[in-house]
């Protein structure tokens, strides 16, 4: 069990063995959930982008490669 301290200012502060272990960096949402006999802390990795060129490359596409008019909703539309 590892203790993490409340700041003044009402931060968390997590121990780096711990931070590192968990990979939680700034910027790191942390899901809080109200137990009986206390709270849980979850990890919510998913969350953790901050810009949009963070997601360039999470999704593949494993197709032919086609051109922006042919992604065009109205090219689409007219064929």
């Amino acid at each position: 069990m590892m203790i993490i301290t409340v700041s003044e200012k009402g931060q968390l502060v997590i121990p780096a063995q711990l931070r590192r272990s968990l990979g939680i960096s700034a910027g790191t949402r942390l899901d809080i959930i109200p137990e009986a006999n206390g709270f849980k802390v979850l990890v919510d990795h998913a969350r953790k982008t901050k810009r949009a060129a963070d997601c360039i490359g999470i999704t593949a596409y494993n197709g032919t490669p086609i051109s922006i008019d042919e992604m065009s909703v109205a090219q689409y539309a007219v064929k």
